[in-house]
């Protein structure tokens, strides 16, 4: 009768840990929720350049701040700029680096790139590489005329 009652018991505490999405013990994949609700208007000269493919902006928001990327697909994205590497760290902020069309784990002092881990990430929050395991955290983007929405 015992051995009955520890097969449930070993299958409930997989099933358990199985659920769980993040690694407690790194931080992986962790990114707390923050309330987004952000419009910008693509007319006004700050934002402009949005309208062009391949253009980006930083604007405040999220954990760490938020690129708003219209990528070359035509599509916006709006990609939280905290790393999903041991986001708790202080240094994984995400940077984006133009020269080579990638989002990258780090930050700037002065005019040397400062690395805090190897992730790097495609413009639309895909992992390319690196010890993170996930891509970067998105927030919707709807778009109504040359307004663009920016919510969670």
């Amino acid at each position: 009768m015992k051995s009955y009652l520890l097969i449930p018991l070993f299958l409930i505490s997989i099933l358990t840990e199985s659920c769980k999405p993040d690694d407690s013990l790194t931080g992986d994949c962790f990114i707390p929720s923050v309330g987004v609700n952000v419009t910008i208007n693509m007319n006004l000269p700050e934002y402009f350049n949005l309208q062009n493919l391949g253009e980006f902006k930083e604007i405040n928001g999220g954990n760490r701040g938020i690129y708003l990327i219209h990528n070359y697909d035509d599509i916006f994205y709006a990609i939280e700029r905290t790393c999903t590497y041991q986001s708790e760290n202080d240094c994984s902020r995400i940077l984006l680096d133009n020269e080579i069309l990638q989002l990258k784990c780090g930050s700037m002092s002065d005019t040397t790139f400062v690395e805090c881990c190897p992730s790097t990430f495609s413009f639309n929050s895909a992992r390319l590489g690196g010890p993170a395991l996930c891509n970067l955290k998105t927030y919707r983007v709807s778009r109504s005329g040359n307004s663009l929405y920016i919510s969670n």
